[in-house]
């Protein structure tokens, strides 16, 4: 089965929709989304989701169909998106507690909207970066930041790995935002091994450097 026909489907969606492979036959009792470009996937993402299992059930490696904006001036992407997904499947093929999902809204707080729907009654979290993390407070990605969060926050916890450096300005932007600080836990993740980024693999691939280790 290709995930094409689901991408153009699930773009076609205006709801939060949110398709799963493998499709769970029972309803977890905990699931964790660990949203990315996945371009390429690397160990960090690889050791989120090893984290992220001891809180939950299900992990989902959680693509969007609708993908953010880039930055300004980024280079073009190495792999194309069903390329990243056929290795998403290869990566949890055999893995228990791993599934592959593809969701039709970028947004956080819309991919909660979707896996709420999508699991009734399962406890929710996000699991992310500290890059990312701090992109969630960040007003210029919501018409509305605070409604948004609210109600991401009454559906899901986050659960966050720190990338080296991160640490005081994850402190200073948990400090502004305490209204939703007791719903957001730190990962039991090497700041070093959480440094890994899809970027920095692009950028090594690129010169001609071998990046064997920094994928899973």
């Amino acid at each position: 089965m290709t995930w094409k026909p689901v991408l153009e489907e699930l773009r076609r969606s205006d709801r939060p929709s949110l398709v799963l492979r493998p499709d769970p036959e029972a309803t977890p009792a905990s699931v964790a989304l660990l949203a990315g470009s996945f371009d390429p996937i690397t160990v960090a993402h690889a050791a989120m989701a090893a984290a992220a299992l001891d809180r939950a059930e299900l992990v989902v490696l959680l693509y969007s169909a609708r993908t953010l904006p880039k930055e300004p001036g980024a280079p073009p992407s190495m792999l194309e998106e069903v390329d990243r997904l056929a290795l998403l499947d290869r990566v949890v093929a055999g893995r228990r507690g791993l599934a592959v999902g593809v969701c039709s809204h970028g947004l956080l707080a819309e991919q909660v909207e979707a896996a709420t729907e999508r699991f009734p009654g399962a406890e929710l979290r996000v699991v992310l970066g500290s890059d990312k993390l701090m992109q969630l407070f960040d007003r210029g990605w919501y018409r509305d930041r605070d409604a948004a969060l609210d109600s991401m926050f009454a559906r899901a916890r986050v659960l966050y790995a720190v990338r080296s450096g991160d640490e005081d300005a994850v402190a200073a932007v948990l400090s502004a935002n305490g209204r939703w600080r007791g719903f957001v836990e730190r990962l039991d993740v090497p700041p070093e091994i959480a440094s890994i980024s899809s970027r920095d693999v692009r950028e090594r691939r690129r010169r001609g450097e071998d990046v064997s280790g920094l994928v899973p």
